[in-house]
């Protein structure tokens, strides 16, 4: 799959490149649009094109930020390179390290968390991040039917009645969880 992105703003033009699994990739874009989050926090980066598709969405809505936290170098290098060339600078940051030491300096609320990377840093990461989530705040997983075992805990967590989450597992791209945060 192509990690290149040749679009210039428009998240119309930048669906048409592939830049993550498409299901995927077209949910976040249209949670995006529809919500109009003011803060997208996205931990780990499985592709280039992927940080800079969500801040063509947020650029649409004139307003917002997409927050990357990748620990992997080549990857945020990669990130960052994919935003810069389409343009969306203004409207996304890519931060190399490990996303536990990133988060503390990540502005709140945070609207919209996007979970990728190691499965079993779900649900410490989201913990790290539950104090600035307001209510109708979206987490999205990505990949949890492929590695259930690894994430159990976070869909325990998130799947649980009493968590303050709403949550639906969606049976696509390797599965892929969404919660909305309640209370």
């Amino acid at each position: 799959m192509p990690n290149a992105v040749s679009c210039t703003g428009s998240s119309a033009e930048c669906s048409a490149v592939p830049s993550f699994e498409a299901a995927t990739g077209t949910l976040l874009q249209q949670l995006v649009l529809a919500a109009g989050p003011l803060t997208v926090l996205q931990i780990g980066c499985p592709y280039e094109s992927f940080t800079a598709r969500l801040a063509a969405a947020v650029s649409e809505n004139g307003h917002g930020r997409v927050i990357c936290c990748e620990p992997e170098t080549v990857r945020a290098e990669a990130a960052a390179a994919a935003v810069e060339k389409a343009g969306l600078g203004r409207y996304a940051e890519v931060r190399e390290g490990r996303p536990e030491r990133s988060l503390a300096t990540v502005p709140g609320p945070v609207d919209l968390l996007l979970l990728g990377g190691p499965p079993e840093s779900f649900l410490p990461l989201l913990k790290l991040v539950e104090p600035r989530m307001l209510p109708g705040a979206v987490v999205v997983a990505h990949g949890v039917r492929d590695v259930r075992a690894l994430c159990a805990e976070f869909i325990a967590h998130v799947r649980f009645s009493g968590s303050g989450y709403v949550s639906l597992p969606l049976p696509f791209d390797g599965g892929v969880e969404m919660a909305v945060r309640a209370a």
